[in-house]
């Protein structure tokens, strides 16, 4: 079953997508690591048809919406700036965060508790100063944000890619570690 209810078309579709990045990463240079993300949130199947299926139509009512929205607008906007300027500064790697804190949001283990120190030492080393641990949890909330992550997700059901699991909350888990830690 094609819907087509007045949506736009596929050209149209991705011309609404090129300007919300364009807006978004605007003066952001072509060799800052936003670049490839920039790359990667403009593609929509360049084959795409004009009408889509019920689930496809779904997830861009919504994706159109989210990419509408001015605070959305101005959170990516946020990301893009702030990861331009500090490119070198991401002294976090994502894979212990997404298995220890993941694991932790799973296991139901609170950040401010003594568990929750214990996973925290599991990423980030028990040494750390308190002024470095408010920093990269203020960094971690920078690009933390689940209508970012939902963008991913639509323009995956767009792209026909498999859905992913969440790790909005191991990051939010982290960040509130931190915070309680520092």
């Amino acid at each position: 079953m094609t819907i087509m209810a007045d949506r736009p078309s596929a050209r149209e579709r991705q011309q609404i997508i090129d300007a919300f990045v364009s807006e978004a990463f605007a003066g952001v240079g072509p060799g800052a690591t936003g670049a490839r993300i920039a790359e990667g949130m403009r593609q929509l199947p360049a084959d795409a048809p004009d009408e889509l299926d019920a689930d496809k139509a779904r997830a861009w009512d919504e994706l159109a919406e989210l990419v509408a929205d001015p605070a959305f607008r101005r959170r990516v906007r946020q990301m893009a700036v702030t990861g331009a300027q500090e490119a070198e500064k991401r002294p976090y790697d994502p894979q212990p965060i997404l298995e220890h804190a993941g694991a932790a949001v799973a296991a139901g283990i609170a950040p401010g508790s003594p568990e929750g120190r214990e996973v925290l030492d599991r990423i980030v080393p028990a040494g750390t100063p308190a002024e470095e641990r408010r920093r990269l949890a203020g960094q971690v909330e920078t690009f933390t944000d689940r209508r970012v992550e939902r963008f991913w997700e639509l323009t995956g059901v767009l792209n026909d890619r498999p859905p992913f699991p969440s790790g909005v909350p191991a990051f939010e888990w982290l960040a509130e570690a931190l915070r309680a830690h520092a």
